[in-house]
């Protein structure tokens, strides 16, 4: 089980993503429009030459030190039977998207953030898998507090349950969804800004299995 999935990998995204419906009592800076962030989902690999990563062993062809092979967290997991591994025909997204808060009982100025999971053909050692997973996120929130006024939030871990059907994951939550009914806190205000620090999809066995990024396909 790795544990310490829940953070790997904040090193290297630190993608801005701003949810702010509101900017004119906003008095840190942002940009005037940045309601959405979208993206593929990618094997998630132990990291070379990183704290808790591999030794490097080799480099690349222009002399940049590697780790050879690569190595991903199931296998270093011993490639346990409920690993989740990508079929043929498997894809996979998430996206983040400022919304409007539909949880009852919240301030006047609550804002929410959409999150969206999909993902399709994953498997494991039986075929497609019907099993839980988590969509790990972790954020860095700048708001304009209401008892406090604008601040920086430290680093929060917000972990989505999913569950894969036939190999199919489609999972609609919000942030609010998580702030308000499960951790009791008050919705988000319509005037914050959320930093995307890390985002991974932890299988069953408790392995980092996907992350943001991109695939560059064989030319032909």
């Amino acid at each position: 089980m790795k544990k310490h999935i829940l953070v790997a990998g904040a090193a290297v995204l630190a993608l801005g993503f701003t949810a702010s419906l509101a900017s004119a009592q906003c008095a840190f800076p942002h940009p005037k429009k940045a309601g959405a962030l979208k993206s593929s989902l990618v094997q998630a690999f132990v990291s070379c030459n990183n704290p808790g990563g591999n030794t490097p062993n080799s480099t690349t062809e222009g002399g940049v030190p590697t780790c050879k092979p690569p190595e991903t967290f199931n296998e270093q997991a011993g490639s346990p039977g409920g690993g989740w591994l990508w079929g043929p025909s498997s894809k996979g997204d998430v996206s983040f998207k400022a919304a409007k808060n539909k949880i009852p009982g919240q301030p006047a100025d609550s804002a929410d953030l959409a999150v969206s999971l999909k993902m399709s053909d994953i498997e494991d050692s039986g075929g497609k898998t019907t099993s839980n997973g988590v969509l790990s996120t972790v954020a860095r929130a700048t708001l304009k507090d209401r008892m406090n006024g604008d601040m920086t939030v430290v680093d929060f871990p917000a972990p989505f349950n999913v569950s894969a059907v036939d190999g199919k994951i489609n999972r609609k939550t919000t942030a609010n969804d998580l702030l308000v009914n499960t951790l009791g806190q008050p919705a988000l205000a319509s005037c914050t800004s959320i930093e995307v620090v890390a985002v991974q999809v932890i299988d069953q066995e408790g392995n980092a299995f996907a992350s943001m990024g991109t695939f560059l396909p064989l030319v032909q």
